[in-house]
């Protein structure tokens, strides 16, 4: 600071009135900006925060990125974090725990302003009272916030929208994954509304890896019709597992949606301008984000009140149900 000082002709102080966006004069800023240019200059932002005691980096991790609704979820959220003035620490932990807990040990070394996440790993005992944490699509306990949508009533809504659709026979397919508590919300919301409704349903609920789940899915939908066990109405826990079962019907050449329906749950896109094609339960994913940015300022200001968030999800119909008014 002191030689782009000297260089621009001015003074310490107002370079660092500069540094800091506190204003000055026009000629002043444009001395130092070319002072700055011509040394090289660039501010040195980890003591900066060192000395302030502030923070500008949150951590944000995700078990992968190879999911449209976690890339959705990120840009969202990378757009929230800037309007306060944070930076986004993307940590992709390939859905592996000891990775997990890295990034969160990384995250307490580097005084991050805070940690978003989302996490079915068992990672409670190293989050700390002094490291502030939002939780996104999972319970922990009560001191920990966490913001979600409102998965059980989202899986009553599909299952309506089948229902409505003359579907007698439902499906669910999902994957037991422990503390994934949307997947068991979806579960649990598909077979309270066809108890309610009085249908017949089964449920394919595949304790099996991430990658072996789309052989399982497939072979379970091919041996069910083999066994003349066909379902007129299918709801799937997240659009990717719509789309194995859609691959499945269409080996074996069974229409969607004419002979059978098919309801997924996300409504992300892979790209802005992509058209889906999964009538889905949609979830708000840019509010997602807001919610859980504005929890963690709460957490960091250590509020008073700050309150769980559970958001509305719609419904899309698309391409794999039937347009009521066409039946």
């Amino acid at each position: 600071m002191n030689d782009v000082a000297k260089r621009a002709g001015v003074s310490r102080g107002t370079v660092s009135n500069y540094i800091n966006n506190v204003k000055i004069k026009e000629s002043s800023r444009i001395k130092i900006e070319e002072a700055i240019k011509e040394l090289g200059y660039i501010p040195n932002i980890a003591a900066r925060e060192l000395k302030t005691n502030t923070a500008s980096n949150v951590v944000f991790i995700v078990p992968t990125v190879w999911n449209p609704f976690f890339s959705e979820l990120t840009y969202y959220l990378q757009i929230e974090l800037k309007k306060i003035g944070k930076k986004m620490l993307l940590c992709n932990s390939q859905d592996n725990y000891l990775s997990e807990i890295e990034y969160i040990e990384m995250a307490k070394q580097n005084k991050v302003y805070g940690i978003i996440s989302v996490s079915y790993s068992n990672i409670l005992p190293h989050l700390t009272e002094n490291l502030p944490y939002v939780a996104i699509e999972r319970y922990y306990n009560e001191s920990i916030p966490y913001v979600t949508s409102d998965n059980i009533n989202g899986s009553k809504l599909a299952v309506n929208e089948l229902y409505k659709r003359e579907c007698k026979n439902l499906l669910h397919i999902t994957r037991k994954v422990e503390n994934n508590k949307a997947l068991m919300d979806r579960k649990f919301g598909f077979e309270t509304a066809c108890k309610e409704l009085n249908l017949n349903y089964s449920i394919f609920n595949c304790h099996c890896k991430s990658n072996e789940f789309r052989r399982e899915v497939n072979k379970f939908i091919k041996e069910s019709y083999n066994n003349n066990n066909k379902f007129d109405g299918i709801f799937c826990a997240t659009d990717r597992y719509a789309q194995y079962v859609i691959d499945a019907f269409e080996e074996m050449q069974i229409k969607v949606p004419d002979d059978v329906q098919i309801i997924g749950f996300d409504g992300a896109k892979s790209y802005s301008n992509e058209h889906l094609k999964i009538s889905t339960i949609k979830q708000n994913i840019e509010r997602l984000a807001i919610e859980a940015v504005n929890l963690l300022q709460l957490v960091v200001n250590k509020s008073e009140t700050i309150n769980n968030k559970i958001l509305p999800v719609s419904f899309l119909q698309i391409e794999t149900t039937k347009k009521i008014n066409e039946q």
